[in-house]
């Protein structure tokens, strides 16, 4: 396999886990709402911000990714994955490009079993470099749906057997939790109804907070002198 098609497969499920979501309160928030629309409209607030931070697990057929990426309503996002093959990746995605970089553990775990000739050229030319992809490009289907944000929460919608249940406290916010047939989702019970994290089992299991809730995020594109092809280094 040319080492292109290596690394684009390397990272083209990594996150791949789409959110597909198919007690009684001591002092209830929000009364005379059902669990479903108080999910539903923290969904709704969460969409409406111009930027948040996901971080914490997703899976993919019963295979865990660790991210931490910050996301706007413009399509760009920046953070890191962990890569199913080894090491951790940073992602800079823009509108138009998707910039990752690899450390170490992943480049090594890159150029395992290559010929040694190739091998050593490989990691000389990806070692602190960030590999550049067409925004589009459908092999990153799995990393642009954890950038996107409306992707990312559309299938919070309309989650069957939404009930609320008791108010807990995350990272020192007053929250309701929202049981439902899929998992719990922690909705805030002040200020804007925002969704704060959402945990669910199954293959494709989720255990993500949402934080950072319209606080700016700089994405800086990676200068060209730091940045080469796939094909460059087949």
């Amino acid at each position: 396999m040319h080492t292109a098609h290596r690394l684009i497969a390397a990272v083209a499920l990594t996150g791949g886990a789409a959110l597909g979501l198919t007690g009684c309160l001591s002092s209830e928030p929000f009364p005379g709402r059902p669990g479903s629309r108080v999910l539903n409209d923290s969904v709704t607030a969460l969409r409406g911000a111009s930027t948040f931070t996901v971080s914490g697990t997703t899976s993919s057929q019963g295979v865990p990714t660790q991210v931490n990426l910050s996301v706007s309503g413009t399509g760009e996002c920046k953070g890191t994955l962990s890569a199913r093959s080894g090491g951790n990746i940073e992602v800079v995605r823009t509108r138009d490009h998707t910039f990752l970089r690899g450390d170490e553990a992943f480049v090594l775990a890159q150029t395992q079993g290559m010929p040694e000739e190739q091998a050593d050229r490989a990691r000389e030319e990806m070692s602190g470099r960030w590999m550049r992809m067409e925004a589009s490009d459908p092999s990153m289907k799995g990393l642009t749906d954890l950038c996107d944000r409306d992707g990312l929460l559309r299938g919070m919608y309309g989650v069957p057997g939404a009930e609320k249940g008791a108010l807990t406290e995350i990272d020192g916010q007053e929250a309701v939790t929202v049981n439902t047939m899929q998992g719990v989702f922690l909705v805030a019970a002040e200020g804007e109804p925002f969704l704060l994290k959402a945990t669910t089992g199954g293959p494709n299991a989720v255990d993500l907070a949402f934080t950072g809730i319209n606080r700016p995020v700089q994405v800086d594109v990676p200068a060209d002198k730091d940045v080469y092809d796939p094909d460059d280094i087949d």
